[in-house]
């Protein structure tokens, strides 16, 4: 049967409510212009997934064990196509984007691809009414052009990067398998990414992005200062995990000073948060209050370093 299929897409998701809803919505709609599968793997132990559209493409499938890592490596492991599409469950994808895959890996066994990435127009202009909003906009966290900040970006054609990124990767399964797919012992979202590809640069896979195609991220439930930050802090630990493998890239290292001030900080973040809050929401005040946001975001991701 995998000889059938053009491929299968595999979205993990945790507790995302209608962001995922909006994902596999968009997937849905568009699958049935191929021969494809969509398989849901459900990390939450305590909310079931249902869908109004039973379409028989789409299987959903609760993750006996748990995290991102382990819900990709199970999805790969059932996926009936040769060529698997990791989707994130914020990532809002189109036809064009799967044609353009069908296309680039024809006769490809040794690149991956990642298409461009932004914010929903409609998300975008939400945010630009708040102060966090602008934040994330003026530090690039609502692009992925903005997240590869020194990279020479053609807005022609695909270019070589260092790494490529699980929010829309199609791979082989030949050469996930190859890797052994993803490592499971990271605790969190994030550096597993990172030693994911890392491990596939090592076997030879190249990464490209292609601007030609792109998906929108819709991280509507992740525009909050609290929420944003407290994920920081979980990727602070991923990063020591990571660190501890060898990727000296993912290290944090401050002075003794600097370090003891941070955990400080962190020890009165309630009082910055106030602060926070007392700021007028007009752009005269933004400089403050971006400066204050970074001081948060150092502390927590020391505060997930150290744990």
């Amino acid at each position: 049967m995998s000889q059938r299929l053009q491929f299968s897409i595999i979205m993990p998701t945790f507790e995302r409510g209608k962001v995922f809803e909006q994902s596999i919505n968009a997937a849905i709609e568009v699958i049935n212009d191929f021969d494809a599968e969509i398989i849901v793997i459900n990390d939450s132990k305590k909310t079931k997934i249902v869908l109004n559209n039973n379409n028989p493409k789409v299987k959903i499938l609760v993750n006996p064990k748990s995290g991102v890592a382990s819900a990709r490596n199970l999805g790969a492991r059932l996926a009936e196509a040769d060529l698997l599409i990791f989707v994130d469950d914020d990532i809002l994808i189109n036809k064009h984007t799967l044609e353009r895959t069908i296309e680039l890996y024809k006769n490809n066994n040794d690149r991956c691809y990642n298409p461009n990435w932004i914010y929903p127009p409609d998300l975008d202009k939400k945010i630009r009414k708040t102060q966090f909003g602008r934040y994330l906009i003026q530090n690039g966290f609502t692009s992925l052009q903005g997240w590869n900040k020194g990279v020479k970006w053609d807005t022609a054609k695909a270019f070589e990067v260092n790494l490529v990124a699980s929010y829309f990767l199609p791979i082989y399964k030949s050469s996930f398998n190859k890797i052994n797919g993803y490592n499971e012992d990271f605790p969190h979202a994030g550096a597993e990414d990172h030693d994911f590809a890392n491990r596939l640069k090592q076997s030879g896979i190249k990464a490209f992005i292609d601007p030609n195609f792109m998906v929108y991220h819709n991280e509507a439930d992740r525009v909050y200062l609290n929420d944003w930050l407290n994920r920081k802090m979980r990727s602070g630990q991923t990063r020591k995990m990571a660190a501890d493998l060898g990727y000296d890239e993912t290290k944090i290292e401050h002075s003794a000073l600097k370090s003891a001030l941070l955990i400080l900080i962190f020890k009165t973040k309630s009082i910055f948060r106030f602060i926070l809050k007392s700021i007028p929401n007009y752009k005269t005040f933004d400089p403050v209050y971006f400066k204050i946001v970074n001081i948060l975001l150092a502390t927590y991701l020391l505060e997930g370093y150290r744990k």
